[in-house]
């Protein structure tokens, strides 16, 4: 049986209405894939982490205060930077370039809402 599950931050990221369209969204989008026939097999999931119970990069998180600020922007700038580095060294490595096919410019347009 297929289980699609999704986690939360309990009272933080989707309201009741929005757990549910996204139980029918995602079995439905599941079913669009996969054909209908496993429709009734599809478990859809939603998990929810209480506030306090949860941390990014090893710092606790009782409130979503530390996401929005420049301390973990500045985390995050030098993740990507040391992303970045790997990426290219590999690139080196192989002498290659990677080469984006269109659902990654598509998944890109939509990350970054323009699409």
């Amino acid at each position: 049986m297929p289980i699609i599950t999704v986690q939360f931050i309990e009272d933080v990221v989707a309201t009741p209405e929005q757990k549910r369209q996204l139980i029918i969204e995602l079995t439905n989008k599941f079913c669009e894939i996969l054909g209908d026939v496993v429709r009734p097999f599809v478990y859809c999931i939603i998990k929810e982490t209480p506030q306090q119970e949860w941390g990014i990069a090893g710092v606790p998180m009782p409130d979503l205060v530390y996401l929005t600020g420049d301390k973990h922007a500045k985390v995050i700038e030098r993740s990507n930077e040391l992303m970045r580095g790997a990426i290219a060294q590999m690139q080196a490595q192989n002498g290659s370039s990677p080469a984006a096919s269109p659902s990654d410019d598509k998944a890109d347009k939509i990350w970054r809402g323009e699409a």
